[in-house]
């Protein structure tokens, strides 16, 4: 059996989210100098998936930093905020991960930080032509309100918001 543990990102591994990132989104992946200034950023939050069998890291430890990177890492959230106003500024699942709630249960927890700082809205871009990513915020309630063209390589990124603090 395996469980799936959601826990803030630590500094030390940000390496290893920077080459699952690049073997994820090619050319327009993140560098590992780019999360280091993100992490860097007030007003920022970095959360992990990693799931674990029966048995091995305890989820409910009280030394969270442990937790956190114990496990294979499957997922990551990066979001922002600032004022009534966060953004989704990257998400990603390991292709091993997929098609397992795991990328809704990282926006869950995405979601659930903005409404923590008072946020009443959440951007978020995202390619055109993905399809399960596109589905998965529509079931959110995430609405698209513009494209920007040509953002990524070949596609448009469609612009989606959701508003959280009616």
């Amino acid at each position: 059996m395996t469980s799936t543990t959601i826990a803030e990102l630590p500094w030390w591994d940000l390496a290893e989210v920077a080459d699952r990132d690049a073997a994820i989104f090619g050319p327009t992946a993140w560098t590992l100098g780019y999360y280091w200034s993100v992490k860097a950023q007030n007003g920022t939050v970095m959360l992990a998936a990693r799931t674990a069998s029966a048995g091995d890291a305890d989820s409910t430890s009280a030394d969270r930093d442990v937790t956190a990177s114990a496990g294979e890492l499957v997922g990551w959230i990066v979001m922002s905020g600032a004022g009534a106003e966060a953004d989704v500024m990257t998400i990603a699942t390991t292709e091993a991960a997929r098609g397992k709630g795991i990328g809704r249960a990282l926006l869950q927890a995405g979601i659930g930080w903005a409404q923590d700082r008072g946020s009443e809205v959440i951007h978020l871009e995202v390619d055109e032509r993905n399809a399960a990513a596109l589905a998965m915020y529509a079931s959110f309630g995430f609405e698209e309100w513009g494209r920007r063209p040509d953002y990524y390589p070949g596609a448009a990124a469609i612009l989606m918001r959701l508003r959280i603090g009616d």
